[in-house]
């Protein structure tokens, strides 16, 4: 749903961003110097939502080859007894077929992928002659990813129906980001007030992991690797780790923008992401959709 969401989005600003493009240079030829126009610095506040790409959230599935695994908690003498016993209790599985935690497996993989995540920002615009002029942006938003994975029961499969093979658990993360564009724009007047703007330039970003947990059984364990790799047992401490890294890109912004007359502006944008998360393996540059609305002032 998320990939025909962000397809239909797409679309459309891309359409209107081309409506708009072709009506510049006619609109150009008007007569605006009555029209409102930024000039010198203005400060925006921004918020809007983020789709962002699901190859980042891979990371949270907890399969083999990723920083935090299912296994690692599973089979592990601290928390594998736990999980197997519940299981048995709950009648989830067979403890004739699976006789302890070692036989517990997971059969079908969890395929990960975020919500739709809001993110709230502020920045500075320079405005210069000729409607060109610098834009610095920080963002904030807290994304959570998510899906199923399921575990065998030992139980027979069925003609009809396999229903009672499998037992469902989730697996979720969160992560936080903070991204910082610096860029160049440049506005072109259309009817009145109203202007289409570009932003384009670098981002630089942070990301942060908070969490990655599982659910079996109705409870939650944490699959975070806090034991170095190892398995965690009896005895063993666990050690404070942040998993979390620098990445960087570009980007580009097709804007809406209306200018108020007491010098302040509204801006309705899209801006298109390419860049590379620092999420341990899975550092490549992919794209990304934020949209938004943002408020600025140009009173200074």
């Amino acid at each position: 749903m998320l990939v025909s969401l962000r397809g239909r989005f797409t679309r459309v600003v891309i359409s209107i961003s081309l409506l708009l493009i072709s009506q510049v240079g006619f609109a150009q030829k008007k007569d605006n110097a009555s029209s409102p126009d930024f000039v010198g610095l203005s400060v925006f506040i921004d918020a809007g939502c983020t789709l962002p790409n699901n190859h980042y959230a891979a990371f949270y599935n907890g399969t083999e080859g990723n920083r935090n695994t299912i296994n690692r908690i599973l089979h592990s003498q601290m928390y594998g007894h736990d999980i197997w016993q519940n299981l048995v209790n709950l009648n989830l599985i067979s403890p004739s077929a699976i006789t302890n935690y070692s036989g517990l497996q997971v059969v079908e993989d969890a395929k990960t992928e975020y919500t739709l995540a809001m993110q709230v920002g502020l920045g500075l615009r320079y405005d210069f002659i000729d409607r060109f002029g610098m834009i610095a942006r920080f963002d904030y938003m807290k994304l959570m990813a998510k899906g199923i994975f399921n575990l065998s029961s030992g139980a027979p499969s069925s003609i009809l129906s396999n229903k009672n093979q499998y037992i469902p658990c989730g697996i979720y993360g969160t992560e936080t980001r903070t991204y910082i564009d610096l860029g160049l724009f440049k506005s072109f007047n259309l009817d009145g007030p109203w202007r289409f703007v570009v932003d384009f330039g670098v981002n630089v970003n942070s990301t942060k992991i908070l969490s990655n947990d599982m659910e079996i059984g109705g409870k939650e364990y944490s699959i975070l690797d806090v034991w170095s790799g190892n398995n965690p047992d009896m005895g063993m401490q666990p050690y404070e780790y942040y998993q979390s890294g620098i990445g960087y890109g570009f980007f580009i912004t097709p804007i809406l923008e209306y200018v108020l007359p007491n010098a302040m502006g509204i801006d309705i944008g899209m801006t298109v992401y390419y860049t590379k998360i620092n999420i341990p393996g899975y550092e490549e540059f992919k794209p990304q959709y934020t949209f938004f609305i943002r408020f600025l002032n140009n009173k200074l």
